[in-house]
C-alpha cells in the first residue's frame, strides 16, 4: 500500500501541493520544476515521492529523504519527511497517519534510527504518531544590525561547493547535539532545487551564496531570496575576521537585492549572534524508529539550519 509514485500519480501530487508550496509558480511551471527535481541526478537513492494506496487508489503522499545525522557521539541514519498531503475530499480518515506509520516502519526495517520532520500544523498531530518537538528558533535581522564589510566578498560559484561543505561540516564539532550531517549531499540537492526553481521562473543561474576568502581565513554562506528577506540556509567560518567579512557581505547582499532583512535559524556558529525567539512554524520534530540508542528529548537543542528544511 506504500510505494513510489509514478506518472500521473506524481502529477496529481504536484497539483495538490502547488497551492500550498507553489511559491507563486503557475501549475504548469510548478509541475515541471518538481518533475525535474525528482528526476535530477542528486535525487537518486536519497529522495523519493511516496504514496499511500490502501484500496489501490491514491489517498495520500509525501516526500522522503534518506539522511545522515549524529547525536551524543553516535552516527544515525534518518528518514526525513516533507510535504505530507491528502486530497481534501479524503481528509480526516487517517490516510496520512497510516502512510506515515508505514513509511516509518519501512525505513526502520532498512536501518533508519529516527524520523525527522518540520511541522506547520502544530505539534499535537505528530505527537500522536510518536514524534516530539525539538528546539526551534529563528532570527530575523534588520540589515542595519549587520556589520559593514571590512573587505570584499564575492558570490558563490560553481566549484565552491566542496569548500562550503567542508566549512559547514567543520562547524559541527559538538556531536552531543542533534545535527544532520554535512556530507555535501544536502548542499548539492538544495542547490539543484534553487537552480530548477530559477529555471521555472525563467531566470539564469541563481545567486546562491556569499564567499569570503583570503589571508584572514575562509567564510561562506548559502542563501536564497525570499519575498521580503534573504534566507541564510547555512553559514560557517574558520576565523573571526572571516566571520566579520561574511556578515558584511550578507549585509551588502540584502541591500543589493532590495530586501531589508536577513532570516536564519541560530545553530552552529550562527548561534548567539542575534536575538532568536521560538518559532511557531516549521517546528522540528523527531521520532525513534528502532528504539535503540539515544535521541534528543523534547525541547532538546539541535544544529538544524534552513538548509535542512527541504
Amino acid at each position: 500500500m506504500l510505494r513510489d509514485l509514478t506518472g500521473e500519480e506524481r502529477a496529481a501530487y504536484f497539483r495538490g501541493i502547488q497551492p500550498l508550496w507553489g511559491g507563486g509558480l503557475s501549475e504548469e511551471r510548478f509541475q515541471s520544476f518538481q518533475r525535474r527535481l525528482a528526476d535530477a541526478p542528486e535525487a537518486k537513492d536519497r529522495y523519493r515521492l511516496l504514496g499511500w494506496f490502501p484500496d489501490g487508489s491514491f489517498t495520500a503522499a509525501m516526500k522522503a529523504y534518506d539522511l545522515q545525522a549524529s547525536f551524543a557521539g553516535r552516527s544515525l541514519r534518518v528518514l526525513g519527511i516533507g510535504a505530507v498531503f491528502t486530497p481534501p475530499p479524503l481528509r480526516r480518515r487517517g490516510h496520512a497517519a497510516s502512510m506515515l506509520r508505514a513509511a516509518m516502519k519501512e525505513y526502520g526495517s532498512r536501518g533508519a534510527h529516527a524520523a525527522v520532520l518540520f511541522s506547520d500544523i502544530g505539534v499535537g498531530y505528530y505527537e500522536r504518531l510518536g514524534y516530539r518537538a525539538l528546539e526551534s528558533r529563528e532570527c530575523t535581522v534588520d540589515f542595519q544590525a549587520l556589520p559593514r564589510a571590512p573587505g570584499a566578498t564575492r558570490p558563490a560559484m560553481t566549484g565552491d561547493e566542496p569548500m562550503m561543505s567542508r566549512l559547514f561540516a567543520q562547524s559541527r564539532t559538538d556531536r552531543r547535539t542533534f545535527a544532520l550531517s554535512r556530507d555535501g549531499w544536502t548542499l548539492q540537492f538544495q542547490l539543484r532545487r534553487l537552480r530548477e526553481l530559477a529555471r521555472a521562473r525563467g531566470m539564469s543561474e541563481p545567486e546562491w551564496g556569499v564567499v569570503a576568502e583570503g589571508r584572514f581565513g575562509e567564510g561562506a554562506a548559502m542563501v536564497r531570496f525570499g519575498r521580503d528577506a534573504v534566507d541564510v540556509l547555512d553559514a560557517a567560518w574558520n576565523s573571526e575576521p572571516a566571520r566579520d567579512r561574511l556578515l558584511g557581505g550578507l549585509r551588502e547582499c540584502v541591500q543589493r537585492v532590495g530586501r531589508t532583512r536577513l532570516r536564519l535559524w541560530p545553530t552552529g556558529q550562527l548561534r548567539g549572534l542575534f536575538s532568536a525567539p521560538d518559532r511557531s512554524t516549521a517546528v522540528a520534530m523527531i521520532a525513534p524508529l528502532d528504539g535503540v540508542g539515544p535521541l534528543p528529548e523534547a525541547g532538546g537543542p539541535t544544529e538544524l539550519t534552513l538548509l535542512d528544511h527541504i
